[in-house]
């Protein structure tokens, strides 16, 4: 019987002994043709995995694995012969190393489990391409259980305390190989990883993302009409932030039409990101950089209007309770004249608060419509059309929390002297050269503004500086005035309108004219010009409600007097009917020279004007009235030529 014992031990231990060597001899290849069975089986067979050596310490629940290769040789083939492929999407992924510390062998061997302490994957370039089928279609349930099973094949479940990658690349393909999104340089490290049966499926990428920092130095979009590229992403669900060193965006002709620099957006809800896809967060920060903007012209049946769009389509939909983006310029093309120069706008700065919440997404520009924000910039200048004047917009902010606009000025400048111009012209016509200062407007409607391209307004308060010229000595001009009075050209004005109440303050206005006879100049003009305008508009809803302009406002007349007029004029008129009325103070009558000279070639020796005062009413066919001129010892001379 002892004997017995000691031969049923030493057979123990010899087989012990031999099963520990054969182990040691092939542990290798029995982990991993056990590997390779579980990607087999969980994907129907249509994968193998290959790797070139490895490294097995089983009492330790340490391996590593080199040059791993995850492809499938027959979709490849399939995709070479066909349109499309039996499977709608084909993986191929390389990896320069795999290391998992801390593993439950005897569960990996099974096909039942992989629960590890670490896995470390090293320089991992995954290829996911499409094979071609057009449908589409959205991921529901069903759909993420699919995938839970093909990423875990037989396995019920893979649990590891932390997940590290890097330097890896993930592209996207078409059937042609060429990558139309790519993340390069990508370092991850995943904190708290599983994944199992137990776990709900309606967002399958939850599991991955939710206690993740990755960093990216690049990833790349390309589009059918444009391409973006993301530098240093830091994604951090921990920190709950993102951000992004720059994001530059360019259109099919390769031009640049956004790049801004160093982007955070910080306190971010990584539920509303995964669940709805939005972007919920509390702040966005950025420095600015450069925005490009195109205007299209759309028709409707009362006029053209020029609207304002964004060539992008990666942000449709934000839920940011601040925002604040630093020195930014802005150009604005014409959609319709793509050569021509854009319209710059510099030094641009945006700030933002207290942004509506909402349970579900909305269009950005409706948020920022709801808000407390502020817009300042330092202007932006423009030709026109006929390359004649130059605009130039000064300084100016929008505070939305007050509903007000500052402009430091609006100036139209001619790019001709008198001279030039008038040798450039055919017939005769006004020059002008204007200025408006100081512009304030109160009560401003930043919702129409915005969402409806509407300026409506309470007060506007404003300097205006008016200078123009007309040289009489070339052919005249016979068209026809008709619509030409200033109340029928503001109905023209294809941007629409309204400030119930314009107030001027220390304005001028000056008539400069070169005369037939004498070939000289003479100009009358009023200063320190202080009044107001009521109802000035061309929005037809608000017309039908109140359709008089009025204007009433004092002035010195050419220095020498003080001078009250009052004009109406009626908006929806047919006809282009006009009420003016004044009055103005006694002076000397010889001050008047420097006009009358050389426009009337007369000369006033000696007088006094006591007062005059005039009314006239008119349309577009004439006009009537009366004016009473007082005067006492008046001697007018008559020039010769």
């Amino acid at each position: 019987m002892k004997k017995f014992i000691k031969i049923s031990l030493l057979v123990i231990v010899l087989a012990l002994i031999g099963g520990y060597i054969y182990w040691q001899q092939y542990k290798k290849g029995i982990v991993k043709n056990s590997i390779e069975n579980a990607i087999s089986k969980g994907t129907d067979s249509l994968y193998f995995i290959h790797y070139d050596s490895s490294f097995i310490d089983e009492i330790n629940g340490n391996a590593s694995f080199y040059n791993v290769r995850l492809q499938s040789d027959s979709l490849q083939k399939q995709l070479l012969q066909f349109d499309t492929a039996s499977s709608a999407t084909i993986y191929n992924i390389q990896v320069d190393e795999v290391s998992i510390r801390g593993a439950n062998i005897s569960g990996l061997m099974g096909n039942t489990t992989i629960e590890a302490n670490s896995i470390y994957i090293k320089h991992p370039v995954v290829y996911i391409i499409s094979s071609g089928k057009k449908e589409k279609k959205k991921l529901n349930n069903n759909d993420s259980l699919a995938i839970y099973e093909k990423l875990l094949g037989k396995f019920k479940s893979i649990h590891a305390k932390e997940i590290i990658i890097e330097n890896g690349f993930l592209n996207f393909a078409d059937k042609t190989g060429e990558p139309n999104t790519a993340l390069r340089s990508i370092n991850v490290l995943l904190k708290k990883f599983r994944i199992d049966s137990t776990r709900d499926f309606q967002n399958i990428i939850s599991y991955f993302i939710k206690d993740v920092v990755a960093k990216v130095k690049e990833v790349y979009i390309k589009g059918d009409k444009n391409q973006a590229t993301f530098t240093d992403v830091e994604y951090n669900a921990p920190g709950r932030f993102i951000h992004l060193k720059k994001f530059q965006q360019k259109n099919s002709d390769g031009k640049i039409i956004f790049d801004v620099n160093n982007t955070t957006i910080n306190n971010i809800s990584t539920d509303a990101f995964i669940l709805r896809q939005q972007l919920k967060a509390e702040e966005l920060v950025s420095d600015g950089g450069t925005l490009t903007f195109y205007t299209k012209q759309k028709n409707n049946t009362d006029t053209a209007k020029d609207e304002i769009e964004i060539d992008n389509n990666y942000f449709d939909e934000a839920l940011v309770n601040k925002v604040s983006v630093g020195n930014t310029k802005i150009l604005i093309y014409n959609r319709a004249k793509p050569n021509n120069e854009p319209i710059t706008v510099t030094n641009v700065k945006f700030n933002a608060v207290d942004i509506q919440k909402l349970d579900s997404g909305t269009n950005v520009k409706n948020l920022i419509s709801s808000s407390n924000w502020k817009l300042s910039a330092d202007g932006f200048s423009f030709m026109t059309e006929n390359k004649r004047y130059k605009i130039h917009v000064g300084v100016f902010d929008i505070n939305n929390a007050n509903s007000s606009m500052r402009i430091k000025s609006i100036t139209v400048k001619p790019q001709f002297t008198e001279a030039a111009f008038t040798k450039s012209l055919a017939r005769q016509e006004d020059l002008y050269n204007l200025e408006f200062n100081n512009i304030e407007l109160s009560g401003i409607d930043t919702r129409l503004l915005i969402t409806k391209q509407r300026l409506e307004a309470a007060t506007a308060n404003l300097q205006p500086v008016v200078k123009i010229y007309r040289d009489r000595t070339i052919a005249e001009d016979l068209s026809s005035k008709v619509g030409k009075y200033p109340h029928q050209m503001l109905q023209n004005i294809k941007f629409p309108f309204s400030v119930k109440k314009m107030v001027i303050k220390n304005g001028m206005v000056a008539y400069t004219e070169k005369a037939v006879v004498s070939k000289q100049t003479g100009t009358v003009f009023f200063k320190s010009i202080n009044g107001t305008v009521s109802n000035v508009t061309n929005i037809k809803d608000l017309i039908s409600k109140n359709n008089l302009l009025l204007l009433e406002a004092s002035a010195s007349f050419m220095g020498v007097s003080r001078a009250h007029t009052v004009w109406k004029l009626p908006l929806n008129s047919s006809n282009g009917a006009f009420d003016v009325s004044g009055t103005a103070g006694g002076f000397n009558a010889v001050s008047l020279n420097p006009l009358i000279e050389p426009l009337g070639m007369t000369s006033i020796k000696k007088g006094t004007v006591n007062k005059l005062t005039f009314n006239m009413t008119g349309t577009d066919q004439g006009a009537k009235g009366s004016a009473t001129l007082l005067y006492q010892d008046l001697k007018v001379e008559v020039l010769k030529n």
